[in-house]
């Protein structure tokens, strides 16, 4: 090609045995300037806003997108129940010779994904997609803290785990990184007040499920389990999106945020 240009990038959609997005409605995206999204018949296309001549750079410049998107649906779906793998490329040649015209199909490179292990339970039939990130976000999905409240939240979601355990070890984990819990609310944009409200449940309640002695405390009401685990999954999300850069236009996390206690 003389002058290449890459129109488009398609990935497939890939999840665990248990999540099925058959009928899931068609998802489209356009907030991204960079690119115009659309997810139809577990495929994804990106159109690209901006010039790319190299499929590979095209990729480069999504992939924050991507792992973003990734990790939120992992949290807030569970484990391995949305990922993309990169299928191929839709790229026209703005010179063209005489003998080359059309959109080519290119195949040269390949998002990187972990193997989909087969999970044993009912299969959920999905009405919709995950919902995109925000447009210009991004996650750190190298940092200690982040990898180990997402392997943690992985535990309870895959019955490894007791969910006041997890919340526990996860504020843990965030008044050890920021020196407190104070400075973890104030750099995270998260209400003291959801921090604390996890804080104590998940030291002071919870019967059979207490992270203490068994029995400890009594049982979570629905609305405390409903709220800890939401809450829980907003706070392991926020951790990363401040890892990747505090600067980030966030709204702050906030009891209002979550079901009424």
């Amino acid at each position: 090609m003389n002058g290449p240009q890459v129109v488009a990038l398609i990935y497939s959609v890939e999840h665990r045995d248990s999540i099925d997005y058959t009928n899931a409605s068609a998802l489209r995206f356009g907030d991204d300037p960079k690119f115009d999204l659309t997810v139809e018949d577990n495929r994804a296309r990106f159109e690209m806003k901006e010039h790319y001549a190299d499929v590979g750079e095209a990729c480069e410049a999504i992939e924050p997108f991507i792992q973003q998107w990734e990790f939120e649906a992992g949290i807030r779906r569970g484990p391995n129940s949305f990922r993309l793998r990169y299928q191929e490329a839709e790229v026209i040649d703005r010179h063209p010779s005489a003998s080359e015209t059309g959109v080519k199909k290119i195949r040269e490179f390949g998002h990187v994904l972990s193997n989909i292990k087969a999970e044993v339970g009912i299969q959920l039939g999905e009405p919709h997609y995950p919902s995109p990130p925000p447009a210009g976000g991004s996650v750190d999905l190298e940092d200690d803290y982040v990898v180990k409240m997402k392997i943690r939240y992985d535990q309870y979601r895959l019955g490894r785990a007791k969910l006041p355990d997890v919340a526990y070890v996860c504020i843990d984990l965030l008044e050890e990184k920021y020196e407190g819990l104070p400075a973890a609310a104030k750099e995270c944009g998260i209400s003291r007040n959801v921090l604390v409200k996890i804080r104590s449940l998940s030291s002071n309640k919870g019967g059979e499920d207490s992270r203490k002695a068994k029995g400890f405390g009594d049982d979570f009401t629905r609305e405390e389990k409903r709220f800890l685990r939401a809450a829980l999954k907003e706070v392991i999300i926020r951790a990363a999106q401040v890892a990747a850069d505090a600067s980030q236009n966030i709204p702050q996390i906030t009891m209002a945020d979550f079901p009424s206690l």
